[in-house]
């Protein structure tokens, strides 16, 4: 006898009839979001009979009850429906949402009855920061990219369903605009029918990084603004965030032209943002930016960087000593204006994910901040370079962390390690020690400014042109021509750094069976031995710097190097990257017909410097040939980059 097994896996109770979900319909949020519920239980043969309950609840609470034989969700409206739909999921079915292209299946960890879930920030949001070439910079951009629309669109998917509201990204001047904006109207559209706003970050007349300019060079006037904004407005945008600046240490640059960018943005039903760079405003080379000087009407970003939190007492960067003039922008703008708090969870350039190095600071961090500016801001907007390298831990926890979470009316105390709890389990003391030491480490202590690469701003200028990241006390060049004067500064730093290594926990956690998480945990524990391995090569390379030029000390120490890049060549090679259709192992010609990344600034494809360990093999090169000037390996298009052409 045959058997046929058919699931139905989401029934709907209503009243007393129970009926399975119709996967017709309307395309509302709510609709959207029970065919997508519907999808998922039958992915993992799971079962739910649901019964919703709308206008029966306060708004921004959400509360699951798990009755005899069903589930009910209370909810204000059907858009809270729908974060409580996917909560359940969570919650109950132990799915996670950890990648847009990637949900996995866990163990529940704890048993409720009741569960409410509540919005930290009325605004939870991503800015992708496609001025670099990272996963979705391409598809984005042109209607043509391989299966360009359903990346987008999968990655919307992910913002709902780890209950996101708002996304943006950069808009570059590369793009044309003819071929987009009806492509990109379709995106906005399939955005708005699951509830999600959309925005787009462009600049009234910013030179770096092709940056989309509303005000050109050549078409200053109001009437070329007003048609720009109506083009833009025409796909259904809710939201710009505009760069009124120049370029980085540059003050502002509106002049008038704010009033006609209000106007025109009033026009349209556009809602104006703008952001407070990380810069001090004593620190702009050029003017300075303060934020009270802004309309009233504009929303204000405050942007931090990096894996530094509003409160650290040290953050070395972009000429800060830390990062206290944000926080107080934001107690005091919040006065004025709606403030959004908009921070890093990596930093592209030549910093973590690019060297690569997984920073488990930006846990600690992110939580710390998250718990510092509720109830001061309006939004909360994660400023993403990419999720590969073990960076979707990041932003996936940031998501969960934007929710407050009551279970059984016991509020939950969230933690810098829920996410590698909630995935591998494991005691929770045990990854906590790993992000505990390494943040004490590289943060408390400062190693990042041992283990960073120098960037190509520094070596044109080390005293006059500004630090963007956390360098070292002197430049290399300096140790390497005298190493005996500098060797006692260097020597207690250098016995911090050994013993460090000599202490570095080792990751001895049990493998997963499932396929997937054992893909995800062999890529987070790939992460973990890379840091370890660039803070050995890093301490290598300076004992190198610091020993006598072609002596047997020398000698040692670059052999050691080649050790290291070796491990790490292994390492990468290992780590499951997701998008193999973007990497380019090869620097590419600007404007050459086979570029397969055209739009950003950088002449290289996603993931190339972390794939081809590009800055340890400059650093090698650099002490083995005593070649420190910026032209020396040099993947950067300086003159490209700052928007000369």
């Amino acid at each position: 006898m045959k058997w046929i097994w058919l699931w139905m896996q989401l029934w709907l109770l209503k009243g007393s009839a129970i009926q399975p979900m119709d996967s017709g319909g309307s395309e509302t949020p709510l609709m959207h979001a029970l065919r997508d519920m519907d999808t998922l239980l039958r992915r993992f043969s799971k079962q739910e009979t649901l019964q919703l309950k709308i206008g029966e609840a306060p708004i921004g609470a959400v509360t699951i009850k798990r009755q005899n034989g069903f589930t009910a969700v209370y909810a204000f409206d059907t858009i809270q429906a729908v974060a409580g739909l996917y909560a359940l999921l969570e919650e109950k079915h132990g799915l996670a949402f950890v990648h847009p292209l990637h949900t996995v299946q866990v163990p529940a960890l704890r048993s409720w009855r009741e569960l409410t879930i509540q919005p930290r920030f009325a605004w939870r949001g991503f800015h992708l920061h496609t001025q670099h070439p990272i996963e979705l910079t391409e598809a984005l951009h042109n209607p043509a990219f391989p299966n360009a629309e359903d990346l987008v669109r999968r990655y919307i998917d992910w913002l709902i369903r780890n209950r996101q509201n708002y996304f943006e990204f950069c808009l570059l001047r590369s793009v044309n605009l003819k071929a987009w904006l009806p492509y990109f109207t379709r995106i906005v559209r399939y955005a708005r029918s699951r509830g999600v706003e959309v925005g787009l970050d462009v600049s009234l007349r910013m030179q770096q990084q092709r940056a989309f300019q509303l005000l050109p060079r050549w078409r200053t006037s109001a009437k070329a603004l007003s048609t720009t904004l109506l083009q833009l407005s025409s796909t259904g945008i809710s939201r710009l965030n505009v760069e009124l600046t120049t370029a980085e240490f540059i003050g502002k640059a509106w002049g008038a032209w704010i009033d006609s960018l209000l106007l025109s943005a009033k026009r349209y039903g556009i809602h104006l943002m703008t952001r407070q760079h990380v810069v001090p405003p004593e620190a702009y080379a050029v003017g300075t930016m303060n934020p009270s000087h802004l309309p009233p009407q504009m929303t204000l970003c405050v942007h931090s960087v990096m894996c530094y939190s509003l409160k650290d007492t040290l953050a070395p960067v972009y000429r800060c000593r830390n990062f206290s003039h944000l926080y107080h922008s934001i107690v005091e703008e919040r006065k004025h204006r709606p403030v959004w708090y908009y921070p890093e969870t990596a930093y592209w350039v030549s910093f973590d994910n690019s060297v690569p190095v997984w920073l488990l600071s930006y846990l600690r961090s992110r939580l710390e901040d998250i718990l510092l500016v509720e109830g001061s801001v309006e939004g909360h907007l994660t400023f993403s370079s990419g999720w590969d390298i073990g960076y979707w831990l990041f932003d996936w926890s940031v998501a969960r962390w934007s929710w407050k979470y009551f279970y059984d009316g016991e509020a939950e105390a969230p933690c810098p390690a829920d996410g590698l709890v909630r995935l591998f389990h494991e005691d929770t003391l045990q990854w906590l020690r790993l992000i505990r030491f390494q943040d004490s480490v590289l943060v408390g202590r400062d190693g990042l400014s041992l283990i960073t690469p120098t960037t190509a701003i520094d070596e044109i200028s080390w005293k006059y042109l500004p630090a963007f990241q956390p360098r070292l006390p002197v430049p290399p060049w300096r140790l390497y021509r005298a190493p005996h004067r500098y060797h006692p500064q260097f020597a207690p730093l250098l016995r911090g750094l050994q013993s460090a290594l000599q202490q570095w926990p080792s990751w001895s956690f049990a493998e997963p069976q499932d396929t997937l998480l054992k893909k995800l945990f062999q890529e987070l524990r790939w992460a973990w031995s890379l840091t370890h391995w660039r803070v050995a090569f890093r301490l290598h390379w300076l004992q190198a710097l610091l020993s006598e030029r072609e002596s047997a000390s020398e000698k040692a120490h670059i052999d050691s190097l080649f050790q290291y890049l070796h491990l790490a060549q292994q390492a990468v090679l290992h780590l499951p990257i997701r998008y193999p259709h973007t990497i380019q192992r090869k620097v590419c010609r600007a404007g050459h017909r086979t570029c397969k990344h055209p739009h950003p600034s950088y002449r290289f494809g996603y993931l190339y410097p972390a794939i081809s360990l590009h800055f340890w093999r400059r650093e090698l090169g650099q002490i083995t040939n005593g070649r420190w000037d910026p032209g020396y390996q040099n993947i950067w298009d300086i003159p490209r980059i700052i928007g000369l052409w």
